[in-house]
């Protein structure tokens, strides 16, 4: 039985507080887990977990074997990571979380052009426009645009992104023209569930000005095609807009006005070493992505 294994089996277990979930992400049974927590636990003579029919917790000594596990397959994990890069040879696995419009539009050459150069890499995707508890669900990474709220995450600047406003023909010209943002004021528009507020536009140095929201929901893209429908105008990333925009189904509208500069952040919890896996990866966004 490797006791490396053992710690990263435990570590596991004590982030989520589950047999099953920890069996899900090593894909075992349930049974297994508990086969091999019960072995772990008489091989070294104390009780690690506090168990009933519906929580897991730790004892003390679960603790304790928590923060020195932690210490132990950090410095293996910066040891082995180190040797691996002088080798040209990175493995193991990168769990990251991305939204959905911008993994699909900005991700996948990028994606693919780190795996290329990184074969012994596996990449771990999330899709989601919620954000994820990236150390109860075991994230090592997630990109995240806009504001940062989690002050305990470390965050590293990857690229500016640009908000820009655009309406289908049929909507500019019943309520058009717009020659200011000022002239937005309580025309349709469909938001963004995710942002407080979203209906009312920041532009320039801080003004704002406020629509009348009639559709709402978590996901760019869907923001953009309810607009091409002509169901509302849209205030959202660039790089969402662009292809509409490019088909004629959209125009945009105002393009000299900053209606707001917002930023792709790759953010990670912070640890004693990072995996050269990560850094890696962290650095080739950096270098590669084009938001």
């Amino acid at each position: 039985m490797d006791r490396f294994d053992d710690m990263r089996v435990f570590q596991t277990i004590a982030r989520t507080a589950s047999i099953t979930a920890t069996a899900a992400e090593f894909d075992v049974a349930p049974s297994a887990v508990s086969r091999r927590l019960k072995a772990l636990e008489e091989r070294l003579g104390v009780q690690l977990v506090h168990r009933t029919t519906r929580t897991l917790t730790l004892t003390p000594a679960g603790e304790t074997y928590l923060a020195g596990t932690n210490d132990i397959l950090d410095s293996v994990e910066h040891l082995e990571g180190g040797l691996q890069i002088g080798a040209g040879t990175l493995t193991g696995r990168i769990r990251l979380s991305a939204p959905f419009s911008f993994a699909l539009t900005a991700l996948p050459d990028v994606l693919k052009g780190f795996v290329d150069e990184n074969p012994g890499v596996e990449l771990d995707l999330q899709l989601t426009d919620s954000r994820v508890d990236l150390v109860g669900e075991g994230f090592d990474l997630a990109l995240r645009i806009g504001e940062l709220s989690d002050s305990s995450l470390i965050a590293k600047r990857l690229c500016p992104v640009t908000m820009a406003v655009a309406g289908p023909p049929s909507l500019i010209e019943q309520h058009g023209p717009f020659e200011k943002p000022a002239d937005f004021a309580g025309a349709p528009s469909v938001v963004y569930t995710n942002v407080p507020n979203s209906h009312i536009w920041t532009f320039g140095d801080g003004e704002t000005v406020a629509t009348r929201p009639v559709f709402r929901v978590n996901n760019g893209e869907m923001l953009r095609e309810m607009s091409v429908r002509g169901l509302g105008f849209v205030r959202e990333p660039r790089f969402i807009l662009a292809p509409a925009i490019e088909a004629g189904q959209l125009i945009e509208i105002l393009p000299d006005i900053n209606w707001g500069v917002s930023r792709l952040h790759a953010v990670y919890p912070p640890m004693a070493h990072m995996p050269v896996r990560l850094r890696t990866f962290i650095d080739y966004l950096a270098g590669a992505l084009k938001c």
